[in-house]
């Protein structure tokens, strides 16, 4: 049986009325912390606990497990060895009629756009972590 709380308390008035009882302990780095501060410190919760709380019951998420982040390295590596091919293959298109081909150099940047794009994906989802 849940206890329930006898008055609003422990972080305020925030609609939970049971008691809280259990208790959530993790290290984190230096800057870690100073990161997880920063995002507390432009939230509206008063308090720390009350941020990690909504940070945490708010957005389910499912962690990515080590096999689904291999294979999407694995295919990340493929597409971009097939964005080097086609660069080696228009630089020496380009070197051996030794003239200027508009068309090349547009493909040639076509492909250097996908390259920066398949990068940048890449690193956005790994800024987010291993976190869904």
């Amino acid at each position: 049986m849940n206890e329930k709380k006898k008055s609003a308390g422990q972080s305020g008035n925030d609609g939970n009325e049971e008691l809280r009882t259990k208790r959530i302990e993790f290290s984190l780095s230096p800057t870690e912390f100073e990161k997880i501060s920063k995002f507390y410190a432009q939230s509206p919760q008063g308090t720390f606990a009350q941020f990690c709380r909504e940070k945490l019951l708010t957005k389910p998420g499912s962690v990515t497990s080590s096999a689904e982040i291999n294979s999407q390295h694995a295919s990340l590596i493929y597409q971009l060895n097939k964005i080097g091919s086609n660069l080696n293959q228009i630089a020496k298109k380009i070197n051996t009629l030794k003239t200027d081909y508009p068309e090349l150099v547009d493909e040639l940047r076509c492909e250097l756009s996908e390259l920066k794009r398949t990068a940048k994906n890449f690193h956005s989802k790994n800024l987010r972590g291993n976190i869904k």
